[in-house]
């Protein structure tokens, strides 16, 4: 894997990995931010993003249709530096007609523990993992 970061401005960054557009983070003072999010905001992001693409993924190959597919997320900082996550919860959020539980909870089960290699990382790192499950008919 290869990567490449530009300073833009002040502790703006300018990041590419191979073969995908870039993005930019910024990690401001509180109240100054212009664009992106911060290093540790892209960490919770690319956390939820692996664990979605896994879930989508073990959903579609059993077959199991939805009509919306969400995760919300709240994490925790340790106060003193270095300010590493400590807990992170995600909730998901599933709409469809006839969504078992079992299956989306497998699914999560299976990111969780076996796919997900961002949040198998973070949780290698110490970080208190939490997440719960929601399913809702279709809107």
């Amino acid at each position: 894997m290869k990567a490449h970061l530009t300073h833009v401005d002040g502790e703006m960054f300018r990041l590419e990995a191979e073969e995908s557009p870039a993005i930019i983070l910024h990690a401001p003072r509180k109240g100054e931010r212009r664009a992106g999010p911060s290093p540790m905001q892209a960490a919770l992001l690319a956390a939820m993003g692996c664990t979605a693409a896994d879930v989508v993924s073990i959903l579609s190959k059993q077959h199991i249709s939805f009509t919306s597919f969400e995760i919300s997320a709240e994490a925790e900082r340790a106060t003193t530096e270095p300010k590493v996550l400590t807990r992170v919860h995600l909730h998901f959020t599933i709409r469809g007609e006839h969504v078992k539980e079992r299956d989306v909870q497998r699914a999560i089960d299976l990111s969780t523990e076996k796919y997900c290699s961002v949040g198998i990382m973070m949780r290698r790192g110490g970080v208190q993992w939490k997440n719960t499950l929601e399913i809702l008919p279709p809107k």
